[in-house]
This record gives structure tokens, C-alpha cells and sequence, in this order.
């Protein structure tokens, strides 16, 4: 990350750099609207990562959203 987020990019530094700050039980919740983005998992250094999309997107927007949430824990 050095001019500017590109969050497909920079995610895994960013989301790792979060939880070494983050107490034991920490939780992030992670939201991004980038159209191709895709969450490497293996990379993340997390105990428990949930895709919570469905369960925060409300049902008169499904499939009308283009976005992506997570529940990131330490």
C-alpha cells in the first residue's frame, strides 16, 4: 500500500496488520464493494473467518448488492 488502496491488493496486509492490534477475542468486521474481489483466506492470519453476506444483506436487496462482508476473528 503505497499511493493508494487497491483492496484486492492490499487486503491480506491490511486485515493482519488489524488483528496483531486486536485483543484475543477480537472481532473485525470486514465489508468491501469491490465487484471482483475475492478474500484470501489462507492468507490471513485468523482463527475463524465467516462470510456473513446472506445474513446482512437485507431480502428486498438480494442479489442486488454487489458486495462482501466478513466476520474475522482473532
Amino acid at each position: 500500500m503505497k499511493d493508494f488502496l487497491d483492496i484486492q491488493k492490499d487486503h491480506v496486509e491490511l486485515l493482519n496488520d488489524v488483528l496483531k492490534g486486536l485483543s484475543s477475542n477480537g472481532v473485525i468486521y470486514f465489508s468491501t464493494n469491490f465487484t471482483k474481489f475475492v478474500l484470501e483466506q489462507d492468507k490471513i492470519n485468523a482463527t475463524v473467518i465467516k462470510d456473513i453476506t446472506k445474513a446482512t444483506t437485507p431480502f428486498d436487496f438480494e442479489g442486488k448488492l454487489k458486495r462482501w462482508c466478513y466476520k474475522i476473528e482473532k
